[in-house]
């Protein structure tokens, strides 16, 4: 009898390089163009149920299925970017598991921790790749506000605030708190949580205040976060601002230096005006020098750096686990709030 043929790695890493996209709104336009930026990797096939995006591929001569079951089933494809409503990470992401697919979902992992790990455990299992798009992580003075944090060039980190005021609501499934998991906190918000984490590391305590609770979707909310390292932090979120507010200011307090950030969207949306970064050292404020960058090429960034790691073997820069601990995160600043009692104020009968 003849031996078992043996998993090839080389045939295993040719094939992760082709690539499905799912979903293929706003953030899938962004995911194809990184795909196609991409030096490893290439654009195998696209799925949605909308025809009239799915035209433009299917004119190129690209599979282009209006159901992702088929998408996932195509065996040219080796490698799935889901671009989905939240509610549809967890069933696309884990049938692409299962399937034996390396696969990048779109923020958050997913809408609970319990799904989080489901898909953690499913790539284990299926020997594949699972990683999640913080794009923000990517973005230019992020990445510098973190080298300056690790080379203690702003002393002792103490405290972060994060800000994000936004206009009225997105409108579509962004209003619905079953398909987004929530409010305000798990859909933009989810940017402050997890680049909280980056930069600062693990959070050992939190307390929150909240005007709904979470399953009527929260349009404003204050979070205190206490990391393990003992510094501290304040994540302030609200709707309640006129149309084309975006305020994604984050505030870093160390010991020697203070770092400002404009903001990755309020620049790229015209919020803001001026430097990405400042710094506030010896008593005056000066421009901190970082590459040029904006949201969609973080996003891209994001993209292609998964798409490097997976085609090289190597672990995702944002892991399952990384996911994992956001989500992990959202939720338990969701379970310690304090919920606004409409005209008695913060704590009660005033």
């Amino acid at each position: 009898m003849a031996p078992a043929a043996r998993p090839n790695p080389a045939g295993r890493e040719a094939i992760a390089r082709a690539v499905g996209v799912i979903g293929l709104g706003e953030i899938g336009q962004v995911h194809v163009a990184a795909v196609r930026k991409s030096p490893a990797a290439h654009l195998a096939a696209v799925a949605d149920t909308a025809a009239e995006l799915l035209q433009p591929f299917a004119a190129e001569g690209l599979p282009a299925y209006a159901d992702v079951v088929e998408l996932i089933a195509d065996p040219s494809v080796g490698t799935v970017s889901v671009c989905l409503p939240h509610d549809l990470h967890f069933p696309v992401a884990l049938r692409a598991l299962q399937a034996g697919k390396n696969v990048l979902v779109e923020k958050p992992l997913a809408i609970d921790p319990g799904q989080c790990q489901a898909l953690i455990d499913a790539a284990q299992a299926n020997g594949v790749k699972l990683g999640v798009s913080h794009n923000q992580v990517f973005y230019a003075p992020h990445v510098e506000v973190k080298r300056l944090i690790d080379t203690d060039a702003i002393g002792k980190p103490v405290l972060i605030r994060l800000r994000l005021g936004m206009g009225p609501l997105y409108g579509g499934w962004r209003d619905s708190p079953a398909q987004t998991g929530g409010g305000l906190l798990i859909e933009a918000g989810v940017h402050r949580i997890y680049l909280a984490l980056y930069l600062f590391g693990p959070v050992r305590g939190v307390h929150a205040v909240l005007d709904v609770p979470r399953d009527e979707g929260e349009k404003f909310a204050v979070a205190i976060l206490q990391f393990e390292s003992g510094a501290l932090g304040v994540i302030e979120a609200n709707y309640y601002g006129p149309p084309w507010t975006f305020d994604d200011e984050i505030e870093i307090i160390g010991t020697d230096a203070i770092l400002r950030l404009a903001g990755s969207e309020s620049l790229y949306g015209g919020y803001r005006a001026g430097p990405a970064l400042t710094m506030f050292r010896d008593g005056q404020w000066s421009e901190v020098a970082v590459p040029d960058d904006d949201w969609r090429s973080s996003v891209e960034a994001s993209v292609i750096a998964y798409l490097d790691s997976v085609t090289a073997g190597r672990e995702p820069p944002v892991t399952g686990a990384d996911g994992l601990e956001t989500v992990r995160l959202i939720h338990r600043i969701y379970d310690s709030a304090t919920i606004l009692d409409a005209g008695t104020g913060l704590f009660g009968k005033s």
